[in-house]
């Protein structure tokens, strides 16, 4: 009972609430307006229209260059858009992250990110053995990554070797804290992989283990929400925090533009011409894509 309490009262915690500066809802994450807007050009498109997009949507909302981590939430409608063809997910996420000011190194990572929506998307994701899926998919698809990216490999076998021995929680603390010293290129999105891999289907659970992991919270919880998502739709996600989501973290107005987003990208790729013209209220009928329907 006590320990049922406790997850129960962390799990509130843990619930998306506006600050008093009334900010949180009036001014995103420069990451979240960089995915909004490469969002809306696909949508508008059907397809990437300019290397350069990602880099004009950032344009005056940083103050630097992102890291791996806030690139993937960024280029996260390319990740999306192209689940069903890795070749094509790979090519865009690189332009992506160099219009963004990423390096190939830094792409490696963004990459290994998009795999694991792909996977998840796709309903071939096996927590248990998914960081060797990762490591074979980069040493077949990108052999180049394993010298270039060698530690974001080492990132990759140090997760791969906590999850199979199922090392307590302050050991896993001690290995990424110490991580997050030598290797910061890659431990926001390794945070998030562990989080998630360790319990797919319970979101708070994974924030919670976040939270006591203490390393960059607001971009590995964006990385986790993106990745029980894709995982397990709206349903991964309790409707108490939906709810929050709806009426005290955003405003109206941002929400419906997300949900309005959405149905757009997903009639885009399901081959609905124009469909960026759809009224705010309208959702489109969408089917197998490239088939001419009636």
């Amino acid at each position: 009972m006590a320990m049922g309490e406790s997850f129960g009262s962390e799990a509130h915690r843990l619930l998306p609430h506006r600050s008093n500066s009334e900010t949180a809802a009036c001014s995103p994450f420069p990451w979240t307006v960089a995915a909004i807007g490469q969002g809306e050009k696909l949508a508008q498109a059907g397809h990437i229209v300019a290397p350069e997009l990602l880099s004009a949507t950032l344009a005056g909302k940083s103050t630097g260059k992102l890291s791996p981590g806030e690139l993937a939430i960024a280029t996260l409608p390319i990740a999306l858009f192209y689940y069903d063809n890795l070749t094509q997910q790979r090519h865009y996420l690189v332009e992506a992250v160099a219009a963004g000011g990423g390096d190939l190194i830094t792409a490696d990572a963004v990459i290994v990110f998009g795999y694991a929506i792909a996977q998840a998307i796709k309903e071939q994701l096996t927590p248990a053995s998914f960081t060797t899926q990762i490591l074979t998919y980069l040493h077949v698809s990108l052999p180049e990554s394993v010298v270039r990216s060698a530690e974001l490999i080492s990132t990759l076998e140090i997760l791969k070797r906590l999850i199979a021995n199922g090392s307590e929680l302050q050991g896993v603390i001690a290995a990424f804290q110490l991580d997050a010293e030598t290797k910061p290129m890659s431990i926001e999105i390794a945070i998030a992989l562990y989080c998630f891999l360790q319990t797919p289907d319970n979101i708070s659970l994974a924030l919670n283990r976040a939270v006591q992991l203490g390393i960059k919270l607001d971009i590995v919880g964006a990385l986790i929400g993106a990745l029980v998502g894709t995982h397990s739709s709206t349903v991964g996600i309790p409707a108490e925090w939906q709810c929050a989501l709806q009426t005290q973290f955003a405003t109206p107005e941002f929400s419906q533009r997300i949900d309005h987003l959405s149905a757009q990208l997903v009639s885009a790729w399901s081959g609905v011409y124009n469909s960026f013209i759809l009224q705010e209220k309208e959702l489109p009928i969408a089917t197998v894509p490239w088939v001419v329907r009636s």
